[in-house]
């Protein structure tokens, strides 16, 4: 049972804006106020890729086999209270759309090759402290994008070995290719818009992306409704990130919230998508289905029931056309035989 309790339950939160921050364990709700929490953020950025978004954010070298680079984070702490953080690499995958870190431990080529000038951090509240990251990747390396992510982690306590505890962890990510020059181009198409309805009919618009560069790409933006029936115009709609493997497809998802009641349309929809410096825009008239999925299937339902009528009707007339027949067929052989029987009488004396 000590064992049970002294079980740690790891939160993970990647950040998507330059500074996002983390709740400490029973300190705020971990919506990223700047009060009660722990931030961490990239300080430094190419020159070449000052403009890039993504590169303002999260570590996105391309290096070339046998060279070094170097980057600076720095990691706040608001928590209210003196906090001690660990400071380490760790690994990361993309999985069904997400980049999604790996736990505490799992090694990878990337981790080998990243080294940080302090491991842990005792920082007042309201301090800072930048830590440097060293990324040498080996002459003999392969040719290709690795993921991974700096982490600034919460400490259980070590007096707490009878009490659940949650350790907290925020991070910058890194995408690092290896090659030689700039690297792989990036970039992405969007293949098609569909407008759709949830079981609950609110509205949402799909739309799929292909991955057509070389490095893995983190697709977000905005959908705006406009020229709806009567001249609605909806407020617009921001999607999630989606994070893309080159030659790979993914969705990016435009959930319009409580739009049950939103008139089916038609509309005319622009959703406008980027990935760093790539962005790319598309528009449609948009006509959502009038209520759900589960309606769409009953409407196709209705029209087989029309259709087993309608083939039920034309049956049923076929039926009564040939007892039709066969009662005119009846009756002119009745009387036909009437009349027989009578010049038989005739003869009779």
């Amino acid at each position: 049972m000590r064992a049970l309790l002294a079980l740690l339950a790891a939160t993970v939160l990647m950040i998507g804006s330059p500074a996002v921050a983390l709740a400490d364990p029973g300190q705020g709700d971990g919506s990223g106020a700047s009060s009660g929490s722990v931030t961490i953020s990239l300080l430094d950025v190419a020159t070449s890729l000052k403009d890039d978004p993504r590169a303002n954010i999260y570590i996105t070298d391309n290096v070339p086999p046998g060279n070094t680079i170097t980057h600076q984070v720095r990691v706040t702490n608001n928590t209210g209270a003196p906090a001690t953080l660990d400071v380490y690499a760790g690994s990361a995958k993309i999985v069904d759309g997400a980049f999604t870190p790996e736990n505490r431990g799992v090694d990878s080529e990337l981790t080998s090759w990243i080294s940080l000038d302090k491991s842990e951090l005792q920082l007042d509240d309201g301090q800072s402290q930048d830590v440097t990251v060293t990324i040498a990747v080996p002459a003999d390396a392969p040719e290709a994008e690795q993921f991974g992510a700096i982490w600034a982690s919460t400490q259980p306590a070590a007096d707490s070995i009878d009490q659940v505890q949650v350790v907290s962890r925020v991070g910058v990510r890194v995408y690092l290719s290896v090659g030689e020059g700039n690297g792989p181009p990036s970039d992405f198409s969007i293949s098609s818009l569909t407008p759709q309805r949830d079981a609950d009919g609110n509205a949402t618009v799909v739309a799929n992306i292909k991955n057509t560069g070389g490095r893995a790409i983190d697709v977000s933006g905005t959908l705006d409704l406009a020229d709806g029936p009567g001249g609605l115009t909806a407020n617009t709609v921001s999607a999630r990130t989606t994070t893309i493997v080159p030659g790979d497809g993914g969705e990016v998802v435009f959930a319009l919230p409580n739009s049950a009641a939103l008139p089916a349309g038609p509309w005319q929809g622009t959703v406008k998508l980027e990935s760093g410096f790539n962005k790319h825009e598309s528009s449609l008239e948009v006509t959502f289905p009038d209520k759900g999925i589960g309606d769409s299937v009953s409407e196709s339902s209705s029209m087989s029931l029309g259709a087993i009528l309608g083939a039920i009707a034309a049956l049923v007339l076929v039926i009564a056309a040939a007892f039709f027949v066969i009662g005119r067929r009846r009756a002119a052989a009745g009387s036909q035989s009437d009349r027989s029987d009578s010049s038989h009488g005739a003869d009779l004396p």
